[in-house]
């Protein structure tokens, strides 16, 4: 029973979602800083697996299905990262340089690629690796990033 609980707890570990449900949750808005939100969609597929969210390799946050993460982003190049969980077998990244300004807001959206998540039931580890990041992300406006609370 004991090992039982600490596979449990060792494979629970750091799960837990930073993302928050509503957006009014989010951090304040930022003038000295670029305010980056992002929104995952919602899915079966990959449903219990959080996508990571970096920033220059450095996580910053983490979101299921619904969730929604806003980072402050110092202005200048920069490199955001969606990835799966590898300890769930998840591989695979979409990354987005951008050179981000002060004070400005940037909205991105985040799917689930179908191709990944059948790749990863038929072929494992490698299959996943094959066909590229589970979670494919692309920039939106603002109206396009508002329309996502209400699906």
């Amino acid at each position: 029973m004991r090992i039982l609980l600490i596979l449990v707890l060792f494979f629970s570990y750091g799960c837990a979602s930073t993302g928050v449900k509503q957006e009014s949750q989010l951090k304040p808005y930022s003038k000295d800083k670029a305010n980056v939100y992002i929104y995952r969609q919602a899915g079966l597929l990959y449903m219990a697996n959080r996508a990571i969210v970096k920033l220059n390799g450095q996580k910053v946050g983490t979101l299921y299905p619904k969730d929604f993460v806003k980072i402050n982003v110092s202005p200048g190049y920069q490199t955001i990262t969606i990835s799966g969980n590898p300890l769930a077998g998840i591989i695979g990244k979409t990354n987005i340089p951008m050179n981000f300004e002060k004070g400005e807001n940037y909205y991105f959206i985040t799917g689930v690629n179908k191709t990944n998540a059948l790749a990863t039931v038929l072929g494992g580890v490698i299959g996943s690796a094959i066909v590229g990041g589970p979670f494919p992300t692309q920039q939106v406006n603002q109206e396009t990033f508002d329309r996502q609370k209400y699906n």
